[in-house]
């Protein structure tokens, strides 16, 4: 993911990744290395993304999350609720 994920383009963000897990039962790692900015409408894009797979039992985990925006889920709480690591292979390792 690389710019921002706010009002403007959460929709296409959720629906993105929506459409691209709705058959697949693998677990989902999503890269924040590239994110400037997160609204309000991003979080809970991610949210919704990460309660669709915890109803299917499906490993969800971001990584690579820039500090602004990791203080910014952290104030939201949802670092309680979604595994969130440093890189990827740790995230793929969480997943598999």
């Amino acid at each position: 993911m690389t710019g921002r994920i706010d009002g403007l383009t959460a929709n296409e963000f959720e629906s993105n990744v929506t459409a691209a897990i709705e058959t697949d039962d693998s677990g989902v790692i999503i890269g924040l290395s590239d994110l400037s900015y997160i609204s309000s409408a991003g979080l809970r894009s991610i949210l919704m993304i990460a309660k669709t797979l915890g109803q299917r039992k499906v490993g969800f985990v971001l990584y690579s999350v820039p500090d602004s925006i990791l203080e910014i889920i952290k104030i939201a709480g949802f670092d309680r609720i979604i595994d969130i690591v440093s890189d990827q292979s740790e995230a793929l390792a969480k997943v598999t």
